[in-house]
């Protein structure tokens, strides 16, 4: 543990310039976990430039939408993007890291529908669902709404979600509290934000990791630097630490 420790501190006093090498990796916004506008760009993205320091590797952050996020890195355009859930379907394409974090995603919902409530996705069939485009969810979300099961109306992002939200064009919107509570408090007004509950049962399970791909040449060699240096991150409870510098104790 101290050898670990003693790697770490040395690693966040080294200059850019002495990095041994560069990765580039496509993201997007969705803060606090990734945002261009967040120092170190968000709790995600700040574990996941830590955990390459540890090897002596350089971040370089692309950000664009997230769908084209995932399109530009399957082609191998760029060597990774950060953040996506895992996904059975994308395991042709990529090399999927160990878990960086559990994000859940929860729904939101309007204040004034007290009685909100659900148990499985069937019980959801009722409302106006909003979703932002390119998020992975969950298949079977996407699959309801593939078979017309769902009433699913789609946002180019969380924020326009959120307004839908609040002015009833929507009756529930799955996001992760942390962005949720985020976005109400830098957008809205308190009255605004008032009209927005949330419901504490997860819809995800919450497994948020690294998409590498499979054309780019080296990646094989770069997933395990970074699963090594998350390691040591999280031995180190460095996650804490990072997700209370940004946006306190929850």
């Amino acid at each position: 543990m101290y050898k670990h420790s003693l790697i770490f501190t040395l690693v966040l006093f080294v200059s850019a310039n002495s990095f041994a090498e560069i990765i580039h990796i496509a993201t997007g916004e969705y803060p606090p976990l990734t945002s261009e506008s967040l120092d170190h760009g968000g709790y995600i993205n700040r574990i996941v430039s830590s955990a390459f320091a540890l090897s002596n590797i350089e971040v370089k952050y692309h950000y664009m939408p997230w769908k084209r996020a995932l399109e530009t890195t399957r082609i191998g355009q760029f060597q990774a993007s950060s953040f996506w859930g895992d996904s059975k379907k994308r395991h042709k394409d990529f090399i999927h890291s160990d878990v960086i974090d559990k994000i859940h995603f929860i729904f939101f919902y309007r204040t004034q529908n007290k009685n909100f409530t659900w148990n499985t996705l069937n019980d959801l069939q009722h409302y106006k669902i909003g979703a932002t485009r390119g998020y992975t969810y969950t298949e079977a979300f996407w699959s309801l709404k593939n078979k017309d099961q769902f009433r699913i109306s789609i946002a180019n992002d969380d924020t326009e979600n959120l307004k839908r939200l609040i002015k009833g064009q929507i009756d529930i919107f799955p996001i992760s509290k942390l962005t949720g509570m985020f976005l109400l408090s830098k957008n809205f007004t308190k009255d605004e934000a008032a009209k927005v509950s949330l419901y504490p049962k997860a819809l995800s399970q919450g497994k948020n990791l690294l998409l590498f791909s499979k054309l780019s040449p080296g990646n094989e060699v770069l997933v395990e630097k970074f699963n090594q240096g998350l390691k040591i991150l999280k031995e180190q409870n460095k996650l804490a630490l990072f997700r209370q510098e940004l946006v306190g104790s929850e």
